[in-house]
């Protein structure tokens, strides 16, 4: 798969997890309107959603601990999102992909979806978890 598929496959995992996210419809609802990408977009998608869904307890706790005097829940849904998918990735998928990548994708796709701001927080926090993963292996 190229970083462009993947780079695909995470904006539409950031729009039907942003969906679920606001209660607008359910994930599959949402995904229904990417039937039309290639097969193999679409199962690294639904890997990131089933991912991030399955383990979105354990992602809120390693955000929480790396976002001081920030209350996750007052944090920009697209933000948290893309923070969510980031950590997915970094700790929780199989293979894991490589932090560095994971956090680069998250800060781009922030300067695409998020607020002014939101690269450089997510930059933060996200080189906050890569500082703790280093220091923990």
């Amino acid at each position: 798969m190229t970083g462009l598929e993947r780079r695909r496959s995470r904006e539409i995992a950031l729009a039907v997890l942003y969906s679920a996210a606001q209660g607008n419809q359910a994930p599959e609802q949402t995904f229904s309107m990417y039937e039309h990408e290639p097969a193999r977009i679409q199962a690294y998608a639904l890997k990131l959603i089933d991912g991030v869904r399955q383990h979105q307890e354990a992602i809120t706790d390693e955000v929480r601990a790396h976002t001081q005097h920030w209350d996750v829940e007052r944090i920009a849904v697209v933000d948290r999102v893309l923070l969510s998918i980031a950590v997915y990735e970094m700790k929780y998928a199989k293979p894991p992909v490589k932090p560095a990548i994971a956090a680069n994708e998250a800060v781009e796709l922030a300067k695409e979806f998020g607020g002014e701001a939101a690269p450089k927080f997510i930059n933060g926090v996200l080189g906050s978890v890569i500082s703790n993963l280093r220091n923990s292996a």
